[in-house]
Parts: structure tokens; sequence; C-alpha cells
């Protein structure tokens, strides 16, 4: 019987594989190295182009585990902690479906999605990361992610998902410059700059707004978004910490045509990475076309959460003290450690909290 059950899951499995092989074939003409493209090639990654090069030569004689840990360690906790996923539990499970990841970079979040038995498409602009899910995929039989190498914000699904992933994702979409990650975070120019004119850029916002349509769009009636971001009005932010997208402190929150003028004076380019409160978020959503959203408080960021629970009074009562591998120095913990479970457990300020998730459903 046990046997029947397998062959028959593994029979619906393929079905719905070829399925999604031909929905995306109806769609992208090209497909290199089984990752189907758009053309509309990008970068943004933790990586120079060079050294991922070097990575991608090196996974072609090492497993992905190997790899990351002899070339890029301290990525290793980023890419394979199931700890990462803690979010992915709020979504409704009960059945298989289709997901896109939208921005999938490395595919953590992809990997997850594949192992609760949903078709995952990854979505990213990079090839150096999508070749590394790929490569991942096949050590781990992960049969069911399919790779397209687009930009998301020129994406033309329609009628297609069960679930949407936007994880970290919505703060960039404004921004059309090619991101080497430890590049873009120093206060000095990037070598790495936008070929699009300032002219024909639209407002941050604006271009927000359109991606999350598009996400709506590519949803089925019922589909679930899961959407993560940093909290603009963060305690921390508050209290001098920069911005985590531009290295500045106090543009979180501050009228935007001021974050603007600082990030000119001190980046030489506009400030296009907006993040938003719990309020504005939703409004945000709600204009795409999203009608019923929860919204989550999330600490100590969505990247690793430790505590996830929904921004409402009932909610903030179930914060409690836990442990930050970030906080270690005793200033640290005097600001963001103690101060931390005064404002949230005592003065029930949960709409400070570090980071935003939102379970929102068409």
């Amino acid at each position: 019987m046990k046997e029947l059950s397998s062959k028959l899951k593994k029979l619906i499995m393929e079905k719905k594989n070829n399925y999604i092989k031909q929905y995306l074939n109806k769609i992208y003409s090209k497909s290199e190295n089984g990752i189907f493209s758009s053309g509309n090639s990008g970068y943004w990654s933790n990586l120079s182009k060079d050294k991922n090069n070097e990575f991608s030569k090196l996974l072609e004689t090492k497993d992905c585990k190997t790899a990351v840990k002899s070339f890029i360690p301290k990525f290793e906790e980023m890419i394979f902690s199931s700890k990462r996923e803690a979010g992915l539990e709020l979504l409704d499970h009960k059945k298989g479906g289709v997901c896109i990841d939208y921005g999938s970079m490395w595919g953590v979040l992809s990997v997850g999605m594949a192992k609760r038995g949903h078709q995952v498409i990854a979505v990213d602009q990079t090839y150096d990361s999508l070749n590394f899910l790929k490569t991942r995929s096949i050590e781990e039989g992960l049969e069911n992610i399919h790779l397209v190498q687009d930009d998301i914000r020129e994406v033309k699904f329609k009628d297609i998902a069960d679930y949407a992933i936007v994880n970290g994702v919505l703060e960039w979409i404004p921004e059309k410059s090619e991101v080497i990650v430890s590049e873009y975070y120093e206060k000095k120019v990037s070598k790495t700059k936008s070929s699009i004119k300032k002219k024909l850029l639209k407002h941050p916002r604006d271009m927000q707004v359109e991606f999350l349509k598009k996400v709506y769009d590519s949803l089925n009636t019922g589909g679930q978004l899961f959407l993560a971001i940093e909290n603009k009005l963060n305690y921390a932010y508050l209290l001098g910490r920069p911005d985590p997208h531009v290295n500045l402190k106090f543009t979180t929150f501050l009228p935007r045509s001021i974050s603007n003028v600082i990030s000119k004076i001190f980046r030489k380019k506009d400030y296009r990475t907006y993040i938003y409160s719990f309020s504005e978020l939703k409004d945000l959503l709600r204009e795409a076309g999203f009608k019923k959203i929860d919204d989550y408080c999330c600490f100590p960021m969505y990247h690793f959460p430790s505590l996830i629970f929904p921004n409402s009074n009932e909610g903030i009562s179930q914060y409690i003290a836990y442990k930050d591998k970030n906080i270690v120095t005793w200033k640290q913990k005097l600001v963001f450690k103690y101060l931390e479970v005064f404002l949230m457990k005592y003065l029930k300020f949960k709409n400070l909290s570090p980071a935003i998730i939102v379970v929102a459903k068409k």
C-alpha cells in the first residue's frame, strides 16, 4: 500500500513538473543549462563578478556545502540554515501548489518551499545565483525547482501561483543599478553605476506598487503572498543604527526628501531603497489589490527569526527574551537587548519591532 502511495505521489509530481515546464516554455524561448531566460539579465549578489566566477568553477569539482564552507564560509549559515525558513510556517501548506520565489538569490526559501512539496519557480536576475541553486537542487534530489533568469520587475506570470515569496526584495525594486553588496554598502560611490538615466526612473513607491501588482496578478484566487522586510521604525534605527541598505543613519524614518539629500551628499546618489512601517506597508499592499492582510512582528530580523508573532496587543504579549549571537558587547546588550525587552515586554511598543512579515491573500 505504501509503495502504491509513493508511486502515485511520484506520478502527480511528474505531472505538475511537466505542467510548469510547459508554462515556462510558452513565456521563455531561451533555455541555457536548464535555466529559462528572458534576456533581462542583471546583477545583485553578495559576491563580485570575479568572485562568483571563481565560486562557479569550484562548484564543478565540489559539492555545494563543501564549496561554500571553503570559499565563502561567512555565508554558510545564510545559505543552509533551516532557521531562515521559519516564516514559511505562516503559510497554509495543506496541499502541494505552485510557488514563485521573486529574487530567489541562492534559493534558501525556494528549497524550503520545494521540500514542503510545492513546485517552485525561482526567479532571479543573476545567473551565478541560479546556477548555484541548480547544483544544490540536483544534489538534494529536488526536481520541483524551476529556474528563471529574469528581471522580476518585468515578469509576465498570470494566475499560475498559489504562493509568492518576496523576501528582502521589495526595498530593492526601485534600485536599477547593478548591486555588489560589499560595494553598495560603502559610503563611497559604488563602481557599479546604473546605465539607466535618472530621468527615466519612476518614483520608488510607484515602482514598488507596480511590482506588487505583478505579484498579485501571478497568484490564483486565494493565493498567498509571503513578504518580509525591515521596519522603517525599528527602534534600533531610531537610536542611530545605520539603514542596512545604504549604510546611512536615520534615512529609514526621516522624510524621503531629507533622506534623499543625505544620500546625495554622502553616497552621491538618490535614496531609493524605501522601507515602510506596518501601516504604510499594508496601504501599499491594498493599493496593489490585496484585501486580506495579516502582519507579524519579527525579531531580531527576518533573515534569522527567533520570534514571530501577530502585530496585535495579544501578539505582543508573546514577546520573550531570546538569544542574538550578533549582540556580544555590554554596550550592545544594554542598547539592543535590555532596551528591547523594556520596549516590547513592558511598554508594548510592537510597531517599533525590527522587521515585518506579511501574509496577504488574493
